[in-house]
C-alpha cells in the first residue's frame, strides 16, 4: 500500500463511556489493544491487536495526511470528518477503513465509523457487529432509534451499513451526509465514512461528501480506470472537497 499526494446527548452513549480506558486496560505506547485470541474483531483489522505491525504503521501515516490536509484546507480543529473512497479498492479498501477507525480511536479520542457502501457491506462482518438496521434506514427515516453499535475496540462505534432493500443504497447521493449526520444527535465523536464506488459506476461523490474535511482514495493498480480516478478527483474538486492522496493497492 502507497499513500501518494494528489491535487445535544445521545441516549446511545453513556457518559462513561468516552473516557479513556484505564490504566491496566492499555497495550502498547499506552493504546487500549485487543487480546490476539479475542473474536469478537476480524484478525484482519490489525490495528485492534498490534500497534507495532508494518501494516497499522502505514495507517496511521494515512491518519497523519488526512489529519494534515484538513487543518490546511479549512482550519478544522477538534472532530473531524473524513472519508475512506473506494473506486473498485476491493476488500483492501474496506479493510483500511476499518483499521483507520481503529487508529482514530486509539490515537484521536471517540470515532463512529459509517458504512455508507450500502450494496456491499463489509464493515459489520470486519468488527463482528450485526448489520440489521444501519445508515440506509436511518436515511430513509425508518430508524426508531439511532442505528450506532458500540464495537469492541474502546472508543470505536459503527453504524453499519443497513438493507438495500427498495432502492436504500441511491439514499446515499441525495445529499450531504455531513449535514445529515448533523441531524443525528451524536455525541462529539470524529466521523470516518467508508464510501465505495456503485457497480453501475458514476457515483457522485461530491455531493455525499459535501462539507467533509479531508478524504482518501483507494484504487486498484491495473484494475481502476484512470478517466474514473480524474473524474473522481475533479468531483470532489468541484464541492472543495480536500484530497488528502490515494493508497494504489
Amino acid at each position: 500500500m502507497r499513500l501518494r499526494s494528489t491535487a445535544g446527548a445521545n441516549p446511545l452513549f453513556a457518559e462513561s463511556a468516552f473516557q479513556p480506558a484505564d490504566a491496566e486496560a492499555q497495550g502498547q505506547g499506552g493504546l487500549a489493544l485487543l487480546d490476539p485470541a479475542d473474536e469478537r474483531v476480524d484478525p484482519l483489522v490489525t490495528a485492534a491487536f498490534d500497534a507495532d505491525d508494518p501494516y497499522v504503521a502505514k495507517v496511521r501515516k494515512i491518519r497523519a495526511k488526512l489529519l494534515a490536509t484538513a487543518r490546511e484546507a479549512s482550519g478544522a480543529d477538534g472532530r473531524l470528518r473524513l472519508a475512506v473512497l473506494s473506486l473498485q479498492g476491493g476488500d483492501e479498501a474496506s479493510i483500511l477503513a476499518a483499521n483507520l477507525g481503529a487508529v482514530m480511536a486509539q490515537m484521536d479520542g471517540p470515532t463512529i465509523l459509517v458504512d455508507g457502501d450500502i450494496e456491499q457491506p463489509s464493515l459489520d462482518r470486519l468488527l463482528r457487529l450485526p448489520n440489521r438496521i444501519g445508515l440506509a434506514e436511518q436515511l430513509g427515516g425508518m430508524a426508531l432509534r439511532l442505528p450506532v453499535l458500540q464495537t469492541a475496540i474502546d472508543r470505536l462505534w459503527l453504524m453499519p451499513a443497513g438493507q438495500a432493500a427498495g432502492g436504500a443504497a441511491t439514499l446515499v447521493e441525495k445529499g450531504s451526509l455531513a449535514e445529515a449526520a448533523a441531524g443525528w444527535n451524536l455525541p462529539e465523536a470524529n466521523l470516518l465514512a467508508y464510501l465505495a464506488e456503485r457497480p453501475r459506476g458514476g457515483t457522485a461523490f461530491g455531493n455525499i461528501l459535501e462539507k467533509f474535511d479531508a478524504v482518501v482514495i483507494v484504487a486498484r493498480r491495473g484494475v481502476t480506470p484512470v478517466s474514473e480516478i480524474r473524474r473522481v478527483i475533479d468531483d470532489l474538486d468541484r464541492h472543495h472537497i480536500p484530497i488528502a492522496g490515494s493508497v494504489v493497492s
